[in-house]
């Protein structure tokens, strides 16, 4: 019989558990294999950011400096949106390598995967195929902080 694990995942933070059902034991038991946390993908996208430097001028005043502008009519004020798609989007890929990399190792095991739902679908789609084709369950939540007794009652009993 092969392996088996439950991957738990965030922008921050990736968890990998072996399931493992003794002969004779009624609940699964579930140990951590791999364990990797990100602490870009926790930060805000602002928390690198220490001055104000380069950002867009915002002020409606007169320049006297030749060539430039009669007047400033000012710019977006939140320029930091490309950064912040930019940021969860690194961060998905973090998390889409890592589970990658595990399961390329772990060529016949089967994983179920559980994430928190503004990433879930964003990290199944980074994935390949034959990797893919391995996932048995998938849910949208958040269990990356749940203790790992209480994974099994998130996922459907397997036969």
């Amino acid at each position: 019989m092969s392996e088996h694990y439950i991957v738990t995942a965030d922008k921050g933070h990736v968890r990998i558990f072996r399931r493992r059902q003794e002969p004779g034991q009624s609940q699964p038991a579930f140990e951590e294999v791999r364990a990797m946390d990100f602490p870009a993908g926790v930060r805000s996208y602002t928390a690198h950011d220490s001055d104000m430097a380069g950002r867009f001028q915002g002020s409606k005043h007169q320049t006297t400096a030749p060539g430039s502008p009669a007047a400033r009519t000012g710019m977006s004020i939140d320029e930091r949106l490309p950064m912040k798609n930019e940021e969860d989007r690194r961060s998905v890929e973090r998390v889409a390598s890592v589970i990658e990399s595990f399961m390329g190792v772990q060529q016949d095991a089967t994983w179920d995967f559980a994430a928190a739902q503004a990433v879930h679908n964003l990290v199944l789609e980074k994935l390949s195929a034959p990797v893919k084709q391995r996932l048995q369950q998938s849910v949208a939540k958040d269990l990356v902080n749940q203790p790992p007794q209480e994974l099994a009652s998130h996922f459907a009993a397997r036969t």
